[in-house]
C-alpha cells in the first residue's frame, strides 16, 4: 500500500522538492540565453569546408602524432603529384585524327576535280588513309611541335609554313599540270590548315592576308 508521502501531481512534486532540505544545496537559476561570445561549432565546421573548397582539397586520411610535450600535432599526407599528360595525348591523337582526316577529303576532291573517272571512295581512302605512311608523318609532326607550339621560335616557324605552303598552294593549283596538282595539292593544303591552327590569330590573319594579296597581284584567282 502506498504511503501517505507519495506526491499525487505535479503540485505536490514541486512542494515536496522546495520543503526537501537537500536539494537546497544546488543553485537553480534559468540558462544564459544571451548570444555566445565565441564561434559556435556549425561556425568552425562551415569556415573549415568553404577554406577545404576553395583550397581545392579533397577528402584525405588525417594523421596526428603526440608530441614530447604532450600536445597533438596533425598533418596531412602530401597529395600525389597531378599529371595533364593524358590530356595531352588526347590533344595530340585528336589533332592527328583531324588533319589525316582533313588530307583525305582534300585528296577526294582533287581526285574528283582532275581525274578522268569518278574516284571511289573505299579505294581512295585505304589508299591514302590505311595503307598510307601520311597518318604516321602527321603523327609525329604533331606530336613534336603542338605541345611546344606557343614558343616564338615555332611560330615564326609556324608562319613561315603557312606563308610557303600558301603561297606554293595557289601557284600549283593555277601553273601546274593537273597531275601535279593532285600530287601535291592535299598535302600542301593539310600544312597550311595546320600551321594556320596553331598560329596566335593576328599572325594567322596576317599569313593569309599575304597569301591572298600575293595570289591577287599575280593575278591568280579561284577556278
Amino acid at each position: 500500500m502506498a504511503t501517505q508521502d507519495t506526491p499525487r501531481n505535479r503540485k505536490e512534486r514541486r512542494a515536496q522538492a522546495r520543503s526537501n532540505p537537500h536539494t537546497k544545496d544546488f543553485p537553480l537559476a534559468h540558462p544564459a540565453r544571451d548570444a555566445p561570445k565565441g564561434k559556435t561549432l556549425l561556425e568552425i565546421a562551415e569556415e573549415r569546408r568553404l577554406l577545404q573548397r576553395s583550397e581545392g582539397a579533397q577528402a584525405s586520411v588525417t594523421t596526428a602524432q603526440i608530441n614530447p610535450n604532450g600536445s597533438l600535432f596533425e598533418f596531412l599526407p602530401p597529395s600525389p603529384p597531378t599529371s595533364d599528360a593524358t590530356g595531352t595525348y588526347l590533344d595530340i591523337l585528336l589533332y592527328s585524327v583531324s588533319l589525316t582526316l582533313l588530307h583525305f577529303t582534300l585528296t577526294l576532291l582533287v581526285h574528283h576535280q582532275y581525274a578522268v573517272d569518278r574516284p571511289s571512295l573505299w579505294p581512295l581512302f585505304l589508299s591514302s588513309v590505311v595503307f598510307s605512311k601520311t597518318p604516321w608523318l602527321i603523327l609525329l609532326l604533331v606530336a613534336a611541335l603542338h605541345p611546344r607550339a606557343g614558343h616564338l621560335i615555332l611560330q615564326v616557324g609556324f608562319a613561315a609554313m603557312a606563308l610557303v605552303a600558301g603561297t606554293w598552294l595557289v601557284y600549283a593549283s593555277n601553273e601546274d599540270p593537273y597531275m601535279a596538282v593532285m600530287t601535291k595539292a592535299p598535302a600542301l593544303g593539310t600544312l597550311w590548315v595546320w600551321a594556320i591552327i596553331e598560329l596566335r590569330w593576328e599572325v594567322a590573319v596576317a599569313c593569309l592576308a599575304v597569301t591572298g594579296a600575293w595570289g591577287w597581284l599575280n593575278g591568280y584567282g579561284i577556278r
